[in-house]
């Protein structure tokens, strides 16, 4: 939706114009263009910066000055601007490569443009695009909020508007919740206290869901909530392997660009009916809660593989599943809090390992025989018998409850 830098040069009035510097950075997205024409300091620039400008400059007061140009280079990437426009001609004839170097390394994009270009032309064609850019991206985000959190119903004339946008969306669709791990354990490890940097943090982390998602052609409507990216993505198998890479590559800038943070992504069911949008959410958020279950980070999920925890996380009573959990391993729990034992330890693994005792003892460092005592300890504290498929299952249900129970602070009713 955003107008990336990589974009520009595509513009009819920017046909001449070059890139010479910092390709790396042409995936970044454009918030508006400033020009910067200062006849003394031109370093005054970077006090007018808000972060994301595309800067255009003739260099009447850098002229020939590398180090001058250096500095400016330096000071509006420090200001996040997204990128520099150098109208070569009388002033700066050349973009000299000691500027180019350092753009390469700052991932800044530097274009040389002939003095010949109309700025008028330029700054007309490239903030009507950051203008039909944001518009696009609020109708967008209307549309998707109302189907995921309105009504639901929508007329003919907005299915029109999404279609001229561009977003097909005639056939199944899904949802996917980008979401980052442990936001607020995040704020607290890093001391943060004020809402500024923490809004900072959640805009830098959406727009690099949005710049990645567009950079591997997956144009798809998506709006912000709270810590998560929610997406709606058309489901076809070409789609879906893009989507896999653009995932990956999320989980890998986000946690490059952000220190201590990773994501992980939820992924819902497709549906033909726009009105079953609610649905896939609802399915994504799942999957995303299911990684947190099981205490992992930084991983993609689709709802269709989280197993048994979709049907118990679609019982709304918390209490069935605290009965059913001290109805099978309450005894085992109370055992090892009053002997400060860890036999549920050697209960989930032995059940995660299908019940191999040799696979078992290896994970737990036991000896054979010592596992083998824990087991019929097991079974006598449980009355039940672990080579039997029926109480298997029963308990390793009960496993998936208590963490489901834990993960929603309503495993001290059960301790």
């Amino acid at each position: 939706m955003s107008i990336m830098v990589k974009d520009i040069l595509k513009f009819k009035s920017l046909q001449e114009m070059s890139l010479v510097g910092g390709e790396r950075g042409l995936q970044k997205s454009i918030e508006w263009m400033y020009i910067g024409e200062y006849f003394t300091n031109p370093l005054e620039i970077g006090q007018w910066l808000k972060g994301g400008e595309i800067v255009y400059i003739t260099g009447v007061a850098i002229k020939d000055d590398t180090g001058q140009l250096i500095k400016l280079i330096q000071e509006i990437n420090d200001k996040k601007a997204v990128g520099l426009i150098v109208n070569v001609g009388p002033y700066i004839k050349k973009v000299p490569k000691e500027a180019i170097d350092v753009a390469n390394e700052l991932e800044l994009p530097i274009f040389e443009l002939p003095w010949e270009t109309k700025l008028v032309e330029v700054s007309q064609e490239i903030c009507n695009a950051i203008i039909v850019s944001n518009i696009e991206e609020n109708s967008l985000t209307q549309f998707l909020s109302n189907i995921l959190f309105g009504s639901g119903e929508f007329g003919i004339d907005v299915l029109e508007k999404i279609n001229y946008f561009g977003y097909n969306i005639s056939r199944e669709c899904h949802i996917g919740v980008v979401d980052i791990d442990d936001f607020s354990g995040f704020i607290k490890n890093k001391e943060i206290k004020d809402e500024e940097t923490i809004s900072k943090v959640k805009l830098l982390f959406g727009k690099i869901v949005e710049d990645i998602l567009e950079k591997y052609r997956l144009k798809v409507p998506l709006i912000y909530k709270n810590d998560c990216v929610i997406f709606l993505n058309r489901f076809e198998d070409a789609r879906m392997v893009r989507l896999n890479s653009a995932l990956r590559e999320i989980q890998r800038i986000v946690s490059n660009r952000i220190e201590g943070i990773t994501v992980s992504v939820g992924i819902g069911n497709p549906y033909k009916d726009l009105k079953m949008m609610k649905q896939s959410l609802n399915e994504a958020e799942v999957a995303l809660e299911t990684i947190k279950c099981e205490g992992k980070q930084n991983t993609v999920i689709n709802y269709k593989d989280i197993g048994i925890y979709g049907l118990l996380f679609s019982i709304p009573n918390k209490e069935t599943l605290r009965e059913y959990y001290l109805d099978n391993l309450g005894a085992l729990a109370d055992h090892d809090v009053m002997n400060d034992s860890n036999l549920f330890q050697t209960l989930e693994t032995y059940l995660e390992e299908n019940c191999n005792i040799t696979i078992t003892a290896e994970k737990l460092f036991l000896h054979r025989n010592t596992l083998k005592y824990r087991i019929k300890k097991i079974e006598e504290l449980l009355d039940c018998h672990l080579h039997d498929f029926n109480d298997c299952a029963n308990l390793k249900i009960a496993v998936y409850i208590k963490k489901i129970l834990k993960k929603n602070h309503t495993l001290s009713l059960i301790d």
